[in-house]
């Protein structure tokens, strides 16, 4: 049987739509914290998630026995990493770090063959925050990624729950009727004058936001 070959131009063809199938997202690294190091937020999943590792224990007769206790040590200093980073993002106080932490749950993990343990451990923001379903879409040219952002129209403010943000593209199915904010020099999310009727609905909320560009 012959080897079919594919020219250098159908290959550049063939990755771009393989990338283009691809689903944008927001991914940022938490930083400022030292204890915060190795965390990621995915502000288009809704999800804070930290990776850490330890070492088998030498002592164990073998690496399945040791693997068990290094899981735990992983996932005690995954949970470190997490509580930094919710502080130092302001969504929780040292003193409920301990409720939040037990929803998180391990998202992905690596048994190495001398016993040791590598572990993501992940939130939602639904942990974090639970919240209702936002009332409608919002979408802005840009802005920056913001846990709880603070909306208001016609005076009167009302504070998200949450947020997660997309892209504006078509395949990130922005809805028509998503409504256009823009940012006040206060960090608001200012909404068109008409939709002051609705403003209380969005206190509490979940909200999706649709951005032409992240900020850094």
């Amino acid at each position: 049987m012959g080897v079919v070959r594919r020219s250098p131009i159908l290959l550049l063809v063939l990755t771009a739509l393989a990338q283009a199938a691809e689903p944008v997202v927001f991914k940022r690294a938490v930083a400022g914290v030292e204890a915060a190091s190795g965390v990621e937020i995915n502000w288009s999943a809704g999800s804070i998630t930290a990776q850490a590792g330890a070492a088998a224990d030498i002592r164990m007769p073998g690496p399945n026995a040791a693997r068990p206790g290094a899981e735990r040590r992983a996932r005690a200093a995954a949970e470190v990493k997490l509580a930094a980073a919710l502080r130092e993002l302001g969504l929780d106080k040292s003193s409920k770090d301990k409720t939040v932490l037990e929803h998180a749950a391990v998202s992905r993990i690596e048994y190495q063959s001398n016993g040791g343990v590598v572990l993501w451990l992940s939130l939602r923001f639904s942990d974090v925050a639970p919240a209702k379903a936002g009332p409608r879409s919002l979408k802005i040219a840009s802005a920056p990624f913001e846990f709880a952002p603070v909306l208001l129209a016609g005076g009167k403010e009302a504070r998200a729950a949450s947020a997660t943000y997309l892209p504006n593209l078509p395949a990130a199915g922005c809805p028509k009727d998503a409504l256009l904010v823009r940012r006040d020099d206060k960090g608001r999310l200012v909404l068109p004058a008409a939709s002051a009727d609705v403003i209380d609905s969005f206190a509490g909320s979940a909200v999706v936001i649709y951005l032409e560009k992240a900020q850094p």
